[in-house]
C-alpha cells in the first residue's frame, strides 16, 4: 500500500472502531454484553459463542472468555483469543494472533500474547504472523457480525503494537532459562502471558490527536 492507501484504510478502521461501540451504547447495551452472544450466564472459561466465529473465507477465527489469573487486571470483564486459520489440512489448524480484553464497559483494557498450551495453537513465529497482518479480517453473520467488524477494525489500528507483542513474546519465550527444551517451554504451566500492552483507544486517541497537532 502507498501511503495515502494507509492512511484511507487507518480511518476507515477507526470509524468502525468507534461506531461499533456507540452504537451498542445507543442501544442500551456495550460489547462485553455483546460478546456473549446472547447467553444469559457468563461462566468461566467456557467460550463465547460455545463453537467459536470461524470465518473460512478470511481463514480467522474467534471467541470470547473470561477467567482469573495472576496477569488479569482487577477490571477486565473477559477478552477475545483471536486466530488465523491454517488451510493444510494439519492440526490444529489455527494460531494465535493476540487476544484483546474489555473492561465491565466493554471498553478496549489490553493486548496480549500467550503461551502455546494456553490455547492449543499451532505455534507461529513472529514474522509469519506480522506478514499477514494487513490483510487479517474477522467475519461472522447475525448478531456477532457488529463484533467481528470491531476486532478487524482495532486489529489494523494497532498493527504496531501487535507487531512489537509477537516479536516481544518470542523474545520473552526465548529468554525463560532452566535449561528446558523449546517444547517444554511451550508447556511450562507457570508461563501463560508472555507480552502486553495498552488497548485504550481512548489514549490511541489523544496520542493521535498530539502527533498531529
Amino acid at each position: 500500500m502507498c501511503s495515502q492507501e494507509v492512511a484511507l484504510a487507518q480511518g476507515a478502521a477507526l470509524q468502525q472502531a468507534i461506531e461499533v461501540p456507540l452504537q451498542y451504547l445507543q442501544a442500551g447495551t456495550n460489547l462485553a454484553t455483546a460478546a456473549l452472544a446472547g447467553a444469559r450466564r457468563y461462566e468461566a472459561y467456557r467460550h463465547y459463542p460455545r463453537s467459536d466465529v470461524v470465518a473460512q473465507a478470511q481463514r480467522t477465527r474467534f471467541f470470547y472468555h473470561g477467567h482469573a489469573s495472576s496477569c488479569t487486571p482487577r477490571q477486565e470483564h473477559g477478552h477475545f483469543h483471536l486466530f488465523v486459520e491454517h488451510a493444510d489440512g494439519i492440526t490444529p489448524a489455527y494460531s494465535h494472533l493476540v487476544a484483546l480484553a474489555l473492561d465491565q464497559h466493554g471498553l478496549p483494557l489490553r493486548w496480549f500474547t500467550t503461551n502455546r498450551w494456553v490455547t492449543g495453537e499451532r505455534w507461529c513465529a513472529a514474522p509469519s504472523l506480522q506478514a499477514q497482518l494487513p490483510q487479517l479480517h474477522w467475519h461472522s453473520r447475525g448478531r456477532l457480525a457488529p463484533v467481528a467488524r470491531w476486532l478487524s477494525a482495532m486489529v489494523q489500528l494497532f498493527q504496531g503494537e501487535i507487531t512489537e507483542l509477537l516479536q516481544q513474546r518470542d523474545a520473552a519465550l526465548a529468554a525463560i532459562d532452566g535449561g528446558l527444551s523449546l517444547e517444554q517451554r511451550f508447556e511450562l504451566r507457570s508461563v501463560d502471558v508472555l507480552s502486553t500492552c495498552d488497548a485504550s483507544l481512548a489514549n490511541r486517541l489523544a496520542g493521535a490527536d498530539l502527533a498531529a497537532a
